[in-house]
């Protein structure tokens, strides 16, 4: 069943400066300070020129310092030499005093320094822009390389569900379904024998004309043929982030919606003791990650292997107790098996089995597609057949939001 959400606004962030140092392809100090030159409206580039500023005003001060004390010593030069020839005394001493005295090369060069200084914005600005987040612990500093502490994680994802329940507040916890194309997202993967009272709106229609056929080999409904998606979940919850870090990725905010969304709902899931969240990453090849640590990893490779990295989730949760859903964020089709190339019908035929063999661990996948293109369409929805589970189509800014809302629908369905 396919599911929609719409567009909505977004809350501005708490604390944009790290979020940005978190979410840059490249955190080298130097490329920090490239990024804050070009863009002096982001957040880093108004804190580092709120740096600059008082830097220039200060070496404007010292300028005017220095010009005044290098005035005052040629001033009382000229007062020693009139005194000298008046008094008829050799002035040729004093005046290599005055070419070779090391005050005042010292104050000329002092002022020459700060008359060509530039007035761009510094790495000196640039690091007590950041000063402030390294004293609280958020970020480290090591060999010019700048890194998310997982105390800084943690702000961010806090910062990311305060927003996302601002954003819930008012309105009853929900998704947005387009009409006409299912039941809805309140559908668990389980499914049992109808019971009188049930839902009609529960019955699984291909399981129970199956049911009907395997019974008497035509479609003579009875009512022990019918049977229902049970909506009954174990209080306990395994959650699954399969995150596409391939090349794709990293165009239009795909990538740090992605890395925002481990973040939120690691730091919602931290509050649910008896919950645990798995997040890999994948592009060639599959990773699994502590969710604080997705600020700080980057995969590379332009390849995708989904078939892979649903294995590798699998393989970690075979064997855990309660209800288990995976999210697999992509925007892209799948390329590659077992490190390699396939191409793309090969490699959809291996993610079809693998999600057929979801459905028989009976873990629900949900499928998150950050592209709209026709054929990953139909790719996405054929795999939720597959599973039985469901599609989401989410625009960047919506994607932590549409995985948070989901997972507070899924708690709310458990005893």
């Amino acid at each position: 069943m396919e599911v929609e959400y719409c567009t909505r606004c977004q809350l501005k962030s708490e604390d944009e400066l790290l979020k940005e140092i978190a979410y840059s392809g490249d955190r080298s100090l130097r490329d920090v300070l490239r990024h804050a030159q070009r863009r002096r409206d982001s957040r880093i580039g108004q804190t580092a020129s709120e740096h600059a500023q008082q830097r220039l005003q200060q070496d404007k001060q010292r300028l005017q310092e220095y010009e005044r004390e290098l005035e005052e010593l040629r001033e009382n030069a000229s007062y020693e030499a009139m005194d000298s020839i008046l008094r008829g005394e050799d002035v040729d001493g004093l005046a290599e005093w005055m070419v070779w005295n090391e005050t005042k090369k010292n104050l000329e060069h002092k002022i020459a320094s700060l008359r060509w200084k530039s007035r761009d914005i510094s790495e000196e600005d640039v690091r007590q822009a950041l000063k402030e987040h390294e004293r609280q612990g958020y970020i480290e500093l090591q060999g010019g390389k700048l890194k998310i502490t997982s105390k800084g994680a943690r702000r961010l994802g806090s910062n990311a569900l305060d927003r996302i329940m601002q954003g819930l507040s008012g309105r009853e916890l929900g998704t947005h379904p387009i009409e006409g194309t299912g039941f809805g997202s309140a559908l668990a993967v389980y499914t049992r024998d109808y019971e009188t009272g049930d839902d009609y709106s529960l019955v699984n229609i291909e399981r129970t004309v199956m049911k009907a056929l395997e019974r008497s080999g035509r479609l003579d409904l009875e009512p022990r043929d019918f049977v229902v998606h049970e909506e009954v979940h174990q209080s306990r919850l395994c959650a699954g982030l399969i995150i596409d870090e391939s090349g794709s990725m990293r165009s239009h905010h795909k990538l740090e919606a992605a890395i925002e969304t481990a973040l939120a709902l690691a730091e919602l899931i931290r509050r649910e003791p008896k919950d645990s969240l798995k997040v890999f990453v994948f592009s060639e090849q599959a990773k699994q990650v502590p969710p604080w640590a997705m600020v700080n990893e980057v995969l590379g490779g332009g390849f995708t292997d989904i078939r892979g990295a649903m294995r590798a989730f699998l393989k970690v949760v075979a064997n855990e107790k309660g209800d288990r859903q995976a999210y697999l964020i992509t925007d892209t089709e799948p390329n590659v098996e077992d490190g390699r190339y396939v191409g793309f019908e090969r490699a959809v035929a291996g993610v079809m089995d693998e999600a057929l063999s979801y459905r028989r661990h009976n873990i629900g996948l949900n499928i998150i597609m950050l592209d709209e293109t026709a054929h990953l369409k139909q790719l996405a929805s054929a795999m939720a057949r597959q599973n039985l589970g469901r599609v989401f189509f989410a625009s960047p800014p919506r994607l932590a939001q549409v995985i948070v809302e989901d997972y507070l629908r899924t708690k709310r369905r458990c005893p």
